[in-house]
């Protein structure tokens, strides 16, 4: 995990704790323990939350406040709800007659819901929201691999060493912590491409391929958990390398 998801999930966890996984909790303790920053980052927060709790409970409350704010709010709301239902047995009666004469005529008429239909149409946003993505960056329109936008997450522009970099992160399809990350920089001068390689860490590599024909221009860098980008592309039969 990196410094910037480590910071959005810390986010979440002080207001949503419960709606993280145990995976996303374990890998961010994980990098807790060993990235110092993000670490002193989480103690002072924890520390906030702590000093504000033990403020708003030492506040005191005028004796009898509670009950007379529940008996407001129980009379205003019992009045509310009166006025709704009366509107609502009104407009139940006029919309059961509607309905009545609108199934009749409709019945015959109505389209069918297909599930993959509607597969397929997101998945096709998602490309083409890509796609809009990289035109705006002044990139060619797709990237140089046959990627699963099935397994798309997020797209966005990273920051690299000061500078704003495109960014595309596609998940695992087998439901773990795997994924793919696609960095484009484009040869504007903006950073020293000269002797970028290929490189294998301890969970993840990364591997160069420098645009050629209609995507000359742009330097891609797959950065991907496992042996091979092939379980992120469409066909994953064998394996496969992006150059």
């Amino acid at each position: 995990m990196e410094c910037r998801d480590a910071q959005f999930y810390l986010r979440l966890r002080r207001h949503a704790a419960d709606e993280l996984g145990p995976d996303v909790t374990g890998t961010l303790d994980s990098h807790l323990a060993t990235c110092a920053a993000c670490a002193a980052d989480a103690r002072a927060a924890l520390s906030f939350d702590r000093a504000l709790t033990a403020a708003m409970r030492s506040v005191p409350v005028p004796s009898g406040l509670r009950e007379k704010l529940f008996t407001q709010a129980a009379a205003k709301q019992g009045a509310v709800l009166r006025g709704k239902l009366y509107r609502a047995g009104g407009l139940v009666a006029a919309g059961l007659l509607v309905l009545g004469i609108g199934f009749g005529v409709f019945s015959n008429s109505r389209p069918k819901v297909d599930s993959q239909v509607l597969i397929d149409i997101a998945s096709n946003q998602s490309e083409q929201a890509v796609s809009r993505f990289l035109v705006a960056n002044k990139l060619p329109d797709h990237l140089p691999m046959p990627f699963d936008y099935d397994l798309l997450m997020h797209f966005d522009m990273g920051e690299y060493q000061g500078q704003k970099v495109p960014v595309i992160v596609f998940r695992s399809p087998n439901g773990d912590n795997g994924f793919a990350k696609v960095y484009i920089f484009k040869s504007d001068s903006r950073f020293d491409l000269r002797g970028l390689q290929d490189a294998q860490g301890s969970q993840a590599r990364a591997q160069v391929l420098v645009g050629q024909g209609a995507y000359r221009g742009a330097t891609y860098v797959f950065v991907h958990t496992g042996r091979d980008l092939q379980p992120f592309l469409r066909t994953r039969n064998g394996g496969g390398n992006p150059a």
